[in-house]
């Protein structure tokens, strides 16, 4: 850490790593700490990276390989170099100029052709930000959740350290200069430097923390009931679902669940009439006399619907209320209950009890998760003091990454186990903890533009509200992260929407099944680089500025191409594969997609891909039968890796996850190699996961292969001309006892 003076103000630096730096300027000599740092949602610099310092006069430079920050200490002018091109910063106080708790201005020169995007979810009219300004403060359905992080085309990032409301402007009022203003707060910001755009998101997930890995059953189909049914129309529903062959894996239940509708207190209990629990059993109960037993036994879990106003603070601050003193009513004729205490205002919360404390009893029952309604969490409070001491507009953009903390560590330290817990409200900081949907705002197309700038901020866990009344709905809704379907006051239900609807449903439901060993493999690669699950094609093609306003086509993983909505959709170079029909597309142009009959969007592979496919399930904790598919796309080198634990617990943050390494290479007009290694584990302990299986290998090839074989040897393989897939099995024995190398020739 390194202290100076910056125009006769105090500067510290620190340099958490490398290519990051942190920035705090204070009037005095003390530099206050923000909210975001004491509750650890910013991680502390508890290693500092080592920098080379330099004074020159009043010039100093810290230094580390590639970076530098520098100043003079005359000047309010702090300059970065060693990325695409140098930064320089302008830091100035607000109201009087004092830099306490009063506001700040930072100003930013912008390059001619820089891009920027980030910001999360402030609006979604467009993914580049450049010709925008956006305000971080949280509102409901306008701005969910407002995130105060910039990432640039030109190989920096910004963090902005505050809780208070603030705004970007970004090149709107002047088109060559990026202004951040607060009213507020102190300036405390970081800088990340890097060569890309991802590079710089996984910085910032460094010191924000990387997306969360949700239990695997999030990652199949989850189904919101009606608000009016009771245990009988759920496990109704649940059997449902089975007889339509509909894979399904969670069951969501809105307020009606609730005894006392929308209730917010600590006393909270199941509705008597819709969901009946003996008297005589203990409040946590989930044995065979409740409706618990028979959605475990259709192999079901299920969430609770929450509101929530309860002051969270005092638990994160860890303090209790104080007690009140004792006092003398000498004299009086009428002494009661009315006169025990102080007057507390916070009727709900009880400053001693964690709020999760309460929920316990509802885990015991089987609870794998809870959505975290929009309800009071994104409204603002003027009149309250949260834990005796804070103001609302230092905490109400805070309050809702403080709620998703205590549930997720509540649920994990009682528990042990990942959670489901998923919110529409997020500030920086919320991707470590939970998921997310875009609102209450359906399942458009505007919220892929949500999805979408999460991405930039290093959220993976992002959906909406699937809509199954179209085609399209059903398409796009298949496709994110993670899928659920509301139904709280419809009867959405694919059974009631027509042979038509329900067919493609369970269409969907089957490819989202047999895609999990991808898609979860790419959720662990987004908790392991904060690269998200779903990528906007300007984050993977960072070079292409005309792909800033694709808003109807993404990549889902390394090897996806979903294009949603409106079919005229833009392809990088090289060829596409259609999922769905087997047609091959040309890239580096944009194309009009005919949707083939039954389908809702497009889906298409990308040249040089492997994907790696399971059999379709009724839910995907059910016991695993059949083969894995090694699915093959040639063209380019590449590689995947296939992710398998236990799918419930944190192990995988410690090394407790098998890896299986595949990989394209020598890739040409002649053939390629197909290379699959040795199933291993991360931290080389035995893991209590499924006994590896049989590969099925279908390559897609407009040409037969002359031949194909491992170590020499000629391998079987059979070909199909309609399909155009070469196939053959990798078989347990083998690819268990040592990495295998399968030649293709044409």
């Amino acid at each position: 850490m390194h202290q100076n003076v910056l125009n006769e103000k105090n500067i510290r630096i620190e340099v958490p790593k490398k290519s990051i730096f942190h920035i705090q300027v204070s009037s005095g000599t003390e530099f206050k700490e923000t909210l975001l740092r004491k509750y650890k949602i910013i991680k502390a610099t508890e290693n500092e990276e080592k920098y080379t310092l330099c004074e020159n006069g009043d010039n100093i430079s810290l230094s580390t390989d590639k970076y530098s920050i520098s100043f003079d200490k005359n000047d309010d002018v702090i300059v970065l170099g060693g990325s695409k091109r140098e930064l320089k910063l302008c830091v100035s106080g607000r109201n009087g100029g004092k830099y306490e708790n009063n506001g700040f201005r930072i100003e930013i020169p912008a390059a001619e052709k820089e891009r920027l995007f980030g910001l999360g979810d402030e609006s979604r009219d467009s993914v580049m930000k450049r010709g925008k300004k956006a305000v971080m403060w949280q509102q409901n359905v306008v701005s969910y959740g407002p995130i105060p992080f910039l990432v640039s085309s030109e190989g920096w990032g910004i963090l902005v350290n505050c809780t208070y409301k603030h705004s970007f402007d970004i090149c709107s009022e002047s088109k060559d200069k990026i202004v951040i203003d607060a009213q507020k707060g102190v300036i405390d910001f970081y800088i990340f430097l890097a060569d890309s755009m991802k590079e710089i998101i996984g910085l910032y997930t460094d010191i924000t923390g990387k997306p969360v890995m949700l239990p695997k059953a999030a990652y199949g189909f989850t189904f919101v009931s009606n608000e009016e049914d009771g245990a009988r129309e759920l496990l109704t529903d649940c059997l449902m679902f089975r007889r339509e062959d509909i894979p399904c894996d969670i069951m969501g239940l809105e307020p009606g669940w609730m005894e006392n509708h929308y209730d917010y207190t600590l006393d909270k209990k199941w509705s008597q009439d819709r969901f009946y629990i003996p008297y005589w059993l203990p409040e946590n109960y989930s044995g065979p006399w409740s409706f618990f037993y028979n959605l475990r036994q259709m192999g079901y879990k299920f969430t609770l619907w929450l509101c929530c106003d309860y002051d969270l603070f005092w638990h994160e601050e860890g303090e209790k209320l104080p007690e009140a003193e004792a006092k003398s009513y000498n004299g009086a004729d009428i002494l009661d209950d009315h006169f025990s205490g102080d007057v507390i205002m916070d009727k709900i919360t009880r400053p001693n009890e964690p709020w999760f404390e309460h929920l316990k009893k509802f885990v015991d029952q089987g609870a794998v998760g809870f959505k975290l309604d929009g309800a009071m969490q994104v409204m603002e409070h003027p009149d309250r003091l949260w834990a005796g001491k804070y103001r609302d507009d230092e905490i109400h953009n805070l309050y809702p990454v403080i709620y998703v903390k205590q549930m997720q560590q509540g649920y994990k330290e009682y528990t042990g186990r990942r959670s489901l817990i998923y919110t529409p409200s997020l500030y920086a900081g919320t991707q470590g903890f939970a998921a997310t949907w875009a609102g209450d705002t359906g399942g458009g197309a505007d919220t892929l533009v949500n999805v979408m700038n999460m991405a930039f901020c290093g959220h993976s866990n992002a959906s909406c509200d699937l809509d199954p009344t179209t085609p399209m709905g059903i398409h796009y809704g298949f496709l994110l992260p993670w899928t659920q379907m509301l139904t709280w006051r419809n009867w959405h239900h694919p059974w009631f929407l027509g042979d038509e609807l329900e067919g493609i449903i369970r269409d969907y439901g089957k490819l989202r099944s047999s895609l999990f060993p991808y898609i979860y493999s790419m959720a662990f690669t987004a908790a392991k680089t904060g690269l998200a699950v779903v990528r906007p094609l300007s984050l993977m093609y960072e070079d292409k500025p005309e792909y800033d306003s694709v808003n109807n086509v993404y990549m889902l993983g390394d090897s996806l191409l979903v294009g949603v909505y409106d079919m005229n959709l833009t392809l990088p170079e090289g060829k596409w594969l259609d999922y769905f029909t087997g047609e091959i597309y040309e890239g580096g142009k944009t194309v009009e997609y005919k949707i083939p009959q039954g389908k809702g969007g497009a889906l298409l592979v990308k040249e040089g891909s492997i994907l790696v496919k399971q059999q379709p399930k009724k839910y995907l904790e059910d016991k695993d039968t059949g083969n894995l598919e090694i699915f093959v796309f040639p063209g380019n080198n590449c590689s995947f890796n296939l992710i398998e634990d236990d799918g419930t617990t944190y192990d995988y943050l410690d090394g407790g996850y098998a890896y299986t390494e595949m990989c394209l290479e020598n890739s040409g007009k002649d053939g390629f190699t197909l290379c699959v290694d040795v199933r291993k584990t991360a931290n080389g302990q035995e893991l209590e996961i499924t006994d590896t299986r049989d590969f099925d290998v279908n390559i897609f090839t407009e040409r037969k292969p002359a031949a194909i074989s491992c170590g020499g040897e000629a391998v079987d393989f059979s070909y199909n001309e309609e399909s155009k897939l070469a196939c053959f099995v990798i078989p347990k024995k083998l690819h268990d006892s040592k990495k295998v190398e399968y030649v293709v020739k044409f």
